[in-house]
C-alpha cells in the first residue's frame, strides 16, 4: 500500500511539473516545446479531470494556432468544444480562434456556426458580425480573380521570405534562411531561424520570363497554353493544394509542412546577399523602409538591451523595436532608435511616403484598439512627431499591420478582423492628404491577391497595376513566400445592388418593371433590366462608378434616378428603392379673360443667350439663398452622340466653358459637397448659316444659346423666383409669373426627392389680416399650378406670410413708391429635403 501511494504521490508530481514546464514555455512563447509537453501530459496521464484536460487542450489548441498548424488546431479546438464546456472571460475566445482556424481550413460553413457562438456569447465584441455578412456572398471577394496574374518568383526558400520594398534597382526583403554559420540559432516560437534583411540587386532577374511560375500553370509546372482559362478556379495552381472541401479559396494541405514536421527543401533560384553586416545581428531583423533619396533605413529589429527572452529575466518578451540608419560609404552606420520606442511596448513594420512626410507604423503600445495598430508621425523641423493612432476606420480588436504606403499616399495594410478569406488578408484605403488620416471605405482586395491564409506585405504603385505581396498559401506555418501580381483588369470587379420599385401612393412592389440605367462615364451604352414578381432584380454594377436610372412608363411619371457605389460594401448587397407616382388626369381650370389673348406659355431652361459661337458652351454655377457664384464645383459635360466627357471645375466667379459639337444633345452634371448634384440636358443646337440646312429639333429654336447659367440647391436655402409680382390685391398666376413658375417645375423634375415651402409675401399697405389671407391664396395658387404641372402635392408646402416680411423699409406708415411695394409682393421657396432620407 505504502508503495502503491508512493507510485501515485510520484506520478502526480511528474505530471505537475510537466504541466508547469508547458505552461512556463507557453508563457515564454516558446510555442513549439510547449505543444510537445501537454501532448505529453495528455498520453501518458489517464487519471484528469474533464476540467483539467480541457483546460490543456484549449492550451495544445492555441499553441498550434500561434505556430499555425491549423489541421492541428482545428482537430483540438473540435475534441474539447464539442462537448460545450463551462468557458468564462478570455476562454471564450476559443471559439473566436476557431472560427478563425475553420475560415483558414476553407470551411467556412462550420466557421459560421462558431462565429455566430461566439456572436452570441461576447456582447462586447461584434467582430464577428461581418464575417457572418461575408459568408453568404463569398462570391463577391472571389469574383474578380482573373483581373490579377500571380508568379512565384526565383528569390523563395523552404525558409521564411517576406516584405520586399523597392531599394536601388533591386529588392531588399525579409528571410530566415540559414546563415553560413557553425552555430544555427532558432525562434522558439516556432523553430524557425532568426530573420534578417537580404537584397536581390538587380530586379530584372526575377523579370517575367515565362508562364511557368504563373497561377494558371499545372500542378507538373507543364505548360498547357490551350487549356488555359480565362477565370482559373482558386486553387488549381501548382503551388495551392485544394482546401479540405475543396471550397473557391486557396489554401494547404494542413500541418505535415509545419516547420520540423516533414523535411522539405528548396533553394533560391536566383542568387541574393545579406543587405548589410551593420544592420542584421544575430536575432530579429524585419520589415523596413528607404528615405531620403534612398540615404536613410528604417527597420525592424529585436532590442538588445534591457531584460527579456534573451536576456537575465527569462519570463519576460524583447520587444521588437523601429532603428533608423544612415548610408555610409561601404555600408550602413550611425544606427539609432526612434524616439518613441519603449520597453512596454513594440513597434515595427514602418513605411515612408514618397514625400519623406509621413511614416506609418505598427505597435502594440497602450490606448490601441486591439492586438497591434497602425500608426502615423510626422516629420518636422528633423523630428519625428509623436504617434497618433490611425482610428477606428482601420485599427480593430484584432492585429493590423504590413502597412505600406503607395505612390498616391494611400495605404495598404493586413488585418486578421477586417472580413476576408481567412487569417491575414490585404485591404487598401484612402487617405486625406490633408491630415493624412484614413479617408472612405476599407476595401478588401479579394482573390487572388487574398488567400485564406496569411497574405501581407504588399508593395505597388498608385494604380495597382503590378507589384508584390508574400504569403504562406504554399504551404502554411511560418514558410512564408513572396509573389509577383500583375493586373490586366479592374481593380474590384463588381458590387452588388437591389433595385426595387415601388407605388408611391401605396408603398406596394411594383413587379415586372422594366427600366433603363447607365454609367455616367459611358452614357452612350444603355443597359436594361426587368424587375421580378416582388419588384426588385439583383444586379452587379462595376465598381467605383456612378449611375443613371431611368423609367418611362405610361402608368408613372418618369423617373431619373442617381447611383453610386464608391462608397458601397464590398460584400452587402446596396439598396437602391424607387418610388413611381402614378399619373392622374388633371382638368384644368377655365382660363382668366385676361389672359385669353396671351400666347401659349412653353417652359425653358434658365439660361442666358449667346449665339456668337455655337462650339463653345460657357456657363456661371451660382448657389445659396443670395444666388452667388459658386467656385470649385465639379463639372462634367457629356457628350450624348459619343460618350465622351469633358470635367472641369468652376472658378472663383463660377464660369466655365467646354468645347460643343451643336449637333449632339449634352448632360451637364454639377457636383458640390453640402450641395445637390445638379443634372441638365442641354439639348442640340443648329445655325442654318454654319450648316446649310434646316432641321427640326425638339427644343424651342429661342433656347438654343450657348451661355448656361447653372444652380446649385442645398437644403435651408430660401430661394426667390424672379418675376413673380402680384399687383395689388391679385393672386392669379399669368404672364410672367407662370413661365417663372415653370422654372419651379424644372428644378423639382430634376430633384425627384425635393420638398418645399412656399412662401407668399404681400406688401404693408392696408389690413394685415386681410394681407395674411391674401398671401395664402396666393401660396395655394402656385401650390395647385405645380401640381397641374405633374409635381406631388405631399412635395409642397403653401405658407402666406402676409406682410411680416418686407425686404426693405416699407412698413407701416412709411411712404415708397410703387416699385418698392411691389417687391414686397413677392414668392419664395425654402429646401426642405433633396434626397430621400
Amino acid at each position: 500500500m505504502l508503495l502503491l501511494c508512493f507510485c501515485t504521490t510520484a506520478k502526480a508530481q511528474s505530471v505537475s511539473k510537466l504541466q508547469q514546464k508547458a505552461d512556463d514555455a507557453f508563457k515564454k512563447m516558446a510555442y513549439v516545446e510547449a505543444i510537445e509537453t501537454y501532448q505529453d501530459i495528455l498520453t501518458k496521464d489517464k487519471s484528469l479531470t474533464v476540467e483539467q484536460s480541457n483546460n490543456i487542450q484549449l492550451k495544445l489548441a492555441e499553441a498550434y494556432y500561434l505556430v499555425k498548424d491549423f489541421e492541428n488546431a482545428e482537430r483540438i479546438f473540435s475534441l474539447v468544444l464539442k462537448e460545450s464546456p463551462l468557458l468564462k472571460g478570455d476562454e471564450l475566445k476559443a471559439y473566436l480562434k476557431y472560427a478563425q482556424v475553420l475560415t483558414s481550413n476553407g470551411k467556412r460553413q462550420e466557421a459560421a456556426v462558431q462565429w455566430k457562438k461566439y456572436n452570441d456569447l461576447q456582447e462586447q465584441d461584434r467582430r464577428a458580425e461581418n464575417f457572418l455578412k461575408l459568408y453568404p456572398n463569398l462570391d463577391a471577394l472571389t469574383r474578380n480573380s482573373s483581373s490579377y496574374m500571380l508568379e512565384y518568383i526565383g528569390i523563395n526558400t523552404s525558409s521564411a521570405d517576406f516584405s520586399p520594398t523597392y531599394y536601388a534597382d533591386g529588392l531588399v526583403f525579409v528571410s530566415g534562411r540559414p546563415k553560413n554559420s557553425a552555430i544555427k540559432r532558432v525562434f522558439s516560437w516556432d523553430n524557425s531561424s532568426f530573420l534578417d534583411l537580404y537584397f536581390l540587386e538587380d530586379i530584372k532577374l526575377i523579370s517575367p520570363k515565362s508562364e511557368a511560375a504563373s497561377v494558371s500553370t499545372s500542378q507538373s509546372g507543364n505548360q498547357d497554353s490551350n487549356k488555359k482559362s480565362v477565370r482559373s478556379k482558386l486553387g488549381s495552381d501548382y503551388y495551392t493544394p485544394p482546401t479540405a472541401n475543396d471550397a473557391q479559396t486557396i489554401a494547404h494541405q494542413g500541418s505535415d509542412f509545419i516547420n520540423g514536421s516533414k523535411n522539405y527543401e528548396e533553394t533560391a533560384s536566383v542568387e541574393t546577399r545579406s543587405f548589410s553586416k551593420n544592420l542584421n545581428s544575430k536575432y530579429h531583423e524585419g520589415p523596413c523602409a528607404f528615405f531620403d533619396k534612398n540615404t536613410k533605413i528604417i527597420f525592424t529589429r529585436n532590442s538588445l538591451s534591457g531584460p527579456g527572452i534573451f536576456g537575465n529575466k527569462k519570463d519576460e518578451i524583447n520587444r521588437l523595436h523601429l532603428y533608423i540608419a544612415e548610408k555610409k560609404e561601404k555600408d550602413w552606420g550611425n544606427i539609432k532608435e526612434f524616439p518613441y520606442n519603449s520597453s512596454e511596448y513594440s513597434t515595427g513594420h514602418p513605411t515612408v511616403s514618397k514625400d519623406d512626410k509621413v511614416l506609418y507604423f505598427v505597435s502594440d503600445m497602450p490606448g490601441g484598439f486591439g492586438g497591434t495598430d497602425i500608426y502615423l508621425s510626422k516629420y518636422k523641423n528633423g523630428a519625428w512627431s509623436p504617434p497618433q493612432n490611425l482610428g477606428g476606420s482601420v485599427n480593430t480588436q484584432g492585429n493590423e499591420m504590413f502597412p505600406f504606403v503607395d505612390d498616391s499616399g494611400n495605404l495598404y495594410f493586413s488585418s486578421d478582423v477586417h472580413p476576408g478569406l481567412g487569417d491575414l488578408d490585404i485591404f487598401y484605403i484612402d487617405i486625406d492628404q490633408s491630415t493624412f488620416m484614413p479617408n472612405g471605405k476599407i476595401r478588401n482586395l479579394g482573390a487572388p491577391l487574398n488567400s485564406n491564409r496569411d497574405d501581407f506585405g504588399i508593395i505597388t504603385d498608385g494604380d495597382r497595376s503590378s507589384g508584390y505581396f508574400s504569403s504562406n498559401r504554399k504551404r502554411g506555418g511560418s514558410d512564408d513566400d513572396i509573389y509577383r501580381f500583375t493586373r490586366n483588369g479592374t481593380k474590384y470587379g463588381c458590387r452588388d445592388l437591389i433595385v426595387s420599385f415601388k407605388n408611391q401612393a401605396t408603398g406596394e412592389a411594383i413587379a415586372a418593371t422594366s427600366f433603363q440605367y447607365t454609367n455616367i462615364e459611358k452614357p452612350a451604352i444603355s443597359e436594361s433590366a426587368t424587375t421580378n414578381n416582388n419588384g426588385s432584380i439583383k444586379l452587379c454594377l462595376p465598381a467605383d462608378n456612378e449611375y443613371y436610372f431611368y423609367l418611362n412608363s405610361d402608368k408613372f411619371l418618369p423617373v431619373k434616378k442617381f447611383y453610386s457605389n464608391k462608397d458601397a460594401s464590398d460584400f452587402e448587397p446596396s439598396i437602391l428603392e424607387i418610388l413611381l407616382e402614378p399619373i392622374q388626369a388633371v382638368i384644368p381650370e377655365n382660363k382668366d379673360k385676361s389672359s385669353e389673348n396671351e400666347p401659349e406659355l412653353k417652359r425653358v431652361l434658365i439660361q442666358k443667350r449667346d449665339n456668337t459661337n455655337l462650339k463653345i458652351f460657357k456657363g456661371v454655377i451660382s448657389g445659396g439663398e443670395n444666388n452667388e457664384p459658386v467656385g470649385g464645383v465639379k463639372i462634367r459635360f457629356i457628350n450624348k452622340c459619343t460618350g465622351q466627357v469633358q470635367e472641369k471645375y468652376s472658378k472663383k466667379d463660377g464660369s466655365y466653358e467646354f468645347d460643343r459639337d451643336p449637333e449632339c444633345d449634352y448632360e451637364l452634371v454639377a457636383i458640390k459637397d453640402d450641395f445637390a448634384t445638379s443634372f441638365e440636358l442641354i439639348e442640340k443646337s443648329y445655325d442654318k448659316k454654319l450648316f446649310g440646312k434646316k432641321v427640326k429639333v425638339k427644343s424651342n429654336a429661342s433656347l438654343t444659346g450657348s451661355l448656361f447659367d447653372t444652380k446649385l440647391y442645398k437644403v435651408g436655402d430660401v430661394v426667390k423666383l424672379d418675376n413673380i409680382y402680384y399687383n395689388s390685391d391679385e393672386y392669379k398666376i399669368k404672364g410672367l409669373i407662370a413661365l417663372e413658375l415653370d422654372k419651379l417645375v424644372g428644378v423639382l423634375e430634376r430633384y425627384p426627392n425635393m420638398i418645399i415651402e412656399i412662401y407668399s409675401h404681400t406688401d404693408t399697405r392696408g389690413n394685415a389680416q386681410d394681407n395674411m389671407l391674401l398671401s395664402q391664396r396666393r401660396a395655394l395658387e402656385v401650390e395647385n399650378y405645380l401640381v397641374k404641372k405633374g409635381i406631388s402635392r405631399s412635395r409642397i408646402k403653401a405658407i402666406g406670410k402676409g406682410e411680416t416680411q418686407p425686404v426693405n423699409n416699407c412698413s407701416d406708415g412709411v411712404q415708397c413708391t410703387e416699385a418698392e411695394h411691389q417687391r414686397n409682393r413677392r414668392t419664395e421657396f425654402k429646401i426642405l429635403q433633396i434626397e430621400k432620407i
